[in-house]
């Protein structure tokens, strides 16, 4: 299941998963565009890109800019389940 991280401006969409036993979690982003959509899959704790599809190398170094940046919040929330919504 993938849990609703955050949107950036341009509808930059990030997901993610769960904490998996082994302590991998998977992080989706994902953009809407004319065919479609633009998807890239990283995975916490090693941010190593398995796919990227559709964004261009500007935007991929934004994507892991975003994922840096975040990537112990989104430990955290994957450890709980996802952020907690009011």
């Amino acid at each position: 299941m993938l849990y609703p991280y955050a949107e950036f401006p341009g509808t930059l969409i990030v997901t993610h998963s769960q904490e998996m036993e082994d302590g991998t979690i998977f992080v989706h982003f994902e953009q809407p565009c004319d065919w479609g959509f633009k998807e890239a899959r990283y995975v916490l704790p090693s941010k190593n890109n398995l796919y990227s599809e559709g964004f261009t190398e500007a935007e991929k170094k934004n994507n892991e800019r975003i994922l840096n940046n975040n990537a112990n919040l989104i430990t955290k929330y994957a450890k709980i389940g996802g952020v907690p919504l009011a």
